[in-house]
């Protein structure tokens, strides 16, 4: 570490003489901006290294996440599964660890609102009024029941979006604060062990109250300064959730992102992901590290029609990156357990 730290400090002052003598040359005209040459600079030498995850959901982020470390830590789901932040970064074996913050009654009440307004259903106005909630958990499975099935339709989807959300207050009352996001270890929780409380966060009703969890996970893949953020869906169906996911890709400590894309299985990219891609092609501060994973690829295995669709889409649009990726996140992670 003292060795990283001198050479962090050696490239530093290397490259701040150089920006100096640039400022100093008004003839010249170089083609970089000196902010974005320190901005990456910023990010070489920091300790830490951020790789956010963005894309759809149910293009399988973190499944993908499960899959790579070999561990199921993070909640996965056909649908708005993940409506957190999740940070995982390296610990040592017996000091692995979860910190778990909630969101507010306030902040759940904002997406109560929200959903109901999408599903024109009565709003709810107190979190306390349990006959209430019932009524909206009712109209929930009805139109779970209506549109066949939690995952056949927009509808359905936030139908159960609302009612984990409702669930999971209930279940968790006496944690959440008023206004204020209560913060606990796992400790407080009597957990154990880093699978007894991935476990807990793992539930849907549980995920679903969450405002971040931060693992501190052993794994080699994390020792040299990795961070891995997972992000809920760019088209989740809560605007808070998107804002987000946009506020991490936008960040100027993300060193690097991982965009998950579904056409896979869905044979096209979807608007949100298009949109997706031009924000991340005009930030600097990443563009030059950023992967495309096409996940589900097992989709395309049998379906000639849909493979042909993934190939033509990948050599007209990503014909000159080589950071492309094809893959399946489940069969990895099964695959890893075995």
């Amino acid at each position: 570490m003292t060795q990283l730290s001198q050479n962090g400090s050696q490239l530093s002052d290397q490259v701040n003489t150089i920006l100096n003598l640039l400022r100093q040359e008004t003839e010249l005209n170089p083609t970089l901006n000196p902010s974005d040459v320190e901005a990456d600079l910023k990010k070489v030498i920091a300790p830490k290294f951020y790789i956010v995850f963005a894309g759809a959901f149910s293009a399988g982020k973190s499944m993908l996440i499960n899959a790579l470390l070999r561990r199921e830590l993070l909640y996965t789901a056909e649908g708005h599964a993940t409506g957190t932040e999740c940070s995982i970064e390296y610990a040592e074996a017996d000091e692995e660890q979860v910190i778990i913050t909630f969101l507010s009654q306030t902040e759940i009440l904002e997406q109560t609102e929200v959903l109901c307004s999408r599903l024109q259903l009565d709003p709810l106005t107190d979190l306390d009024d349990t006959d209430a909630i019932q009524s909206l958990q009712q109209a929930c499975r009805n139109i779970i029941e209506q549109e066949g099935g939690e995952g056949r339709s927009d509808r359905a989807k936030q139908a159960k979006a609302l009612s984990l959300l409702l669930a999971g207050y209930q279940k968790n009352q006496e944690r959440i604060g008023v206004k204020e996001n209560n913060t606990y270890s796992m400790g407080e929780f009597n957990f154990y062990n880093l699978t007894e409380a991935a476990s807990y966060a793992r539930r849907g009703s549980n995920s679903a109250v969450l405002k971040r969890l931060d693992y501190y996970c052993h794994h080699p893949l994390l020792a040299d300064g990795n961070v891995i953020i997972d992000t809920p869906g760019i088209d989740a169906p809560v605007e808070r959730d998107r804002a987000l996911t946009y506020e991490k890709i936008k960040d100027p400590d993300t060193s690097a992102i991982v965009c998950v894309l579904k056409p896979a299985s869905a044979g096209e990219m979807t608007t949100e992901e298009t949109e997706l891609l031009e924000l991340i092609q005009n930030n600097p501060g990443v563009r030059d590290r950023v992967f495309y994973v096409f996940n589900r690829i097992d989709e395309t295995w049998y379906n000639g029609q849909l493979r042909q669709r993934l190939e033509q889409l990948i050599s007209e649009q990503f014909w000159d990156s080589d950071r492309v990726y094809q893959t399946s996140a489940l069969l990895g992670f099964y695959g890893s357990q075995i």
